[in-house]
């Protein structure tokens, strides 16, 4: 008697468990678990990132340099117009620099107070110029001391040869800094020009 009464209290127990999980199913409540499933986090957006994947490349990728605006402006640089003789484009750096040197020589130097400043300034900016050049020289020399005939060139996918920059050697380099002498100088002499011709100046 005492074991059919064990057994009918098993059976109410198993009836009052599967009518509690019949009701929380019913009131859309999951059944509870010993184990709680981590949902992983979303991945973080990378605003800098290596150019192209690449991280052997040296250059990272960002909302700045990557912009259409920045690469137009960046493509259109001298130093970067690899459709201009290295001897124009030269010859365009150096007048900027040139024109650009005397200024600060003219309204900071030691002889800014006297009649004389904008003569000495100029003169400061030329040599500037001269010591620039001489500096572009020597790194033409260490950079650019042979030619190796065993170098294998630029080419794209599909096999064609991408000419390469006529800057990037001993001539175009020669013929870089020999514009950026003349038009340093020039630069210089046409800032002087001003100082004497403009109305600011008289």
């Amino acid at each position: 008697a005492r074991a059919g009464g064990d057994m009918a209290a098993v059976r109410a127990s198993a009836r009052r468990g599967a009518a509690g999980r019949s009701l929380g199913a019913a009131r859309g409540l999951a059944p509870r678990r010993g184990a709680v499933a981590a949902r992983a986090a979303e991945p973080k957006a990378q605003v800098i990132k290596p150019i192209n994947g690449d991280p052997f490349i040296g250059m990272l990728e960002t909302p700045v340099t990557s912009a259409p605006a920045v690469a137009n402006f960046l493509s259109n640089l001298p130093a970067y117009r690899t459709g201009v003789s290295p001897l124009l484009r030269g010859v365009e750096i150096g007048l900027t620099h040139g024109f650009l040197l005397a200024g600060p020589f003219i309204k900071l130097g030691p002889l800014r107070a006297t009649d004389s400043a904008e003569v000495a300034g100029c003169l400061a900016g030329a040599g500037l110029v001269v010591i620039l050049t001489t500096c572009l020289s020597i790194y033409g020399q260490a950079t650019f001391q042979g030619v190796d005939e065993g170098a294998v060139g630029l080419k794209t996918l599909t096999g064609r040869s991408i000419d390469k920059d006529p800057l990037q050697s001993a001539d175009g380099w020669a013929n870089f800094t020999s514009g950026f002498l003349v038009g340093g100088l020039s630069g210089v002499a046409w800032a002087y020009a001003c100082t004497q011709l403009l109305p600011y100046y008289a």
